[in-house]
């Protein structure tokens, strides 16, 4: 977590004004991790149309992970472009694995409106998709960004450890 200042555009005839106002910063909670692309749709709200999406993020163990549903709202051009670029390989089913940025983390409870447990309700995890660091479709690597903070996991391959100079 780290406080950024908040970027406001000066007003070149209130010059005088802008240095002695102080600038507003925040603390940012955002969530990195892996997991797999489902459920892409657009959604029209008072503010327009705009695309969500769910993913099913991995945790554990890789030989016996855990999945944490996260409920997206895709923030930003290029997320939202590369999410949209993903909507026929979530459509025909492929296996979707995304490295991604989550931010503003709400837990809500949603009620199940289809198949055998329809009316019960269960815990939702909400947030903003803000950065989509990788793709790999059926395996595949099809985007990476310029700059990542994770890797995509290697295809089949067992993972390298490494371990302290003085370890045990």
């Amino acid at each position: 977590m780290a406080a950024t200042p908040n970027a406001t555009p000066s007003n070149p005839s209130n010059a005088s004004n802008s240095s002695s106002q102080p600038k507003a910063e925040f603390f940012n909670l955002n969530v990195t991790g892996i997991g797999y692309l489902n459920n892409i749709r657009k959604v029209q709200g008072n503010n327009g149309e705009f695309t969500c999406a769910v993913i099913n993020a991995l945790s554990g163990p890789t030989d016996n992970a855990s999945y944490t549903r996260f409920d997206v709202t895709i923030a930003g051009k290029e997320s939202v472009s590369l999410i949209n670029r993903c909507q026929k390989s979530v459509d025909e089913e492929k296996q979707v694995l995304i490295g991604f940025v989550l931010s503003g983390l709400v837990a809500d409870v949603f009620t199940l409106s289809k198949g055998e447990h329809a009316g019960e309700s269960r815990p939702s995890l909400k947030a903003r998709l803000i950065a989509v660091e990788w793709i790999k479709i059926g395996g595949q690597i099809v985007f990476k960004s310029e700059k990542p903070t994770s890797t995509p996991p290697a295809q089949s391959a067992e993972a390298q450890r490494s371990y302290a100079e003085n370890s045990f």
